[in-house]
């Protein structure tokens, strides 16, 4: 029986209007630059990026790496430009339908958690929480900059459950990234994916966050065929 909802946050509970990448891509095209990377840059920046989940770099070290891989070279525009992407980071909305479905779920007495990939502190991503209205909801937030594992490592995933008390067969895990979904269900976890990319792999799909509330596992012990 499921008795608790692991959910990516970014991009399925909220959203920015304009995603990161594209933010950044406006920035450089300002400055006459492309915004393509070497094949060997892409590498670093993954590389950077997942330290930078792991809590090894802040954010503000990362960007000002990735734009010298983008050919800023100047130390004083490179500081400006890390300080528009770090105002633009707090422009979050909540992914229509959010509200309706955690007080759903909440209803059928579910635990609610998070378990993000961020290369922010837990006290900020709290507070993008709590400006879309999601943060009454959750019981526990596995963050990866605390943990010092992202997604889909097993560890960030088994955080949350600790937390929370459960095993991997009592708890399923809600996202939109077809590798973190992956990785969920090597930790033994039922995957359902939403605002997903075809091709993506999971155990139920939902078209929209308010579908959830169909998805038969998160019918509630009763109608899941257990007593209590």
């Amino acid at each position: 029986m499921v008795r608790a909802i692991l959910f990516d946050a970014a991009d399925v509970l909220y959203r920015r209007p304009e995603p990161t990448r594209l933010f950044v891509a406006g920035l450089l095209r300002r400055m006459g630059l492309t915004g393509e990377l070497s094949a060997e840059d892409r590498l670093r920046q993954k590389a950077l990026k997942s330290e930078g989940s792991r809590g090894l770099i802040s954010p503000d070290e990362y960007w000002d790496q990735v734009l010298q891989m983008y050919g800023v070279a100047d130390p004083t525009e490179r500081l400006s430009m890390v300080a528009a992407i770090d105002r633009h980071a707090d422009d979050v909305c909540p992914v229509p339908g959010v509200w309706d479905l955690l007080a759903g779920l909440r209803q059928r007495g579910f635990v609610l958690c998070i378990v993000t990939n961020t290369m922010h502190s837990l006290e900020r991503k709290m507070q993008w929480l709590q400006k879309v209205g999601v943060a009454p909801w959750i019981d526990f937030v596995a963050c990866s900059t605390v943990v010092g594992a992202h997604k889909p490592e097993a560890a960030i995933y088994l955080d949350a459950l600790r937390q929370a008390g459960l095993s991997p067969v009592e708890a399923a895990f809600v996202g939109h990234d077809a590798v973190e979904l992956d990785g969920a269900q090597q930790v033994g976890l039922t995957t359902v994916a939403v605002h997903y990319q075809p091709g993506t792999r999971a155990d139920y799909t939902a078209n929209s966050l308010v579908e959830l509330l169909n998805v038969p596992i998160f019918k509630g012990a009763d109608e899941q065929g257990v007593k209590e």
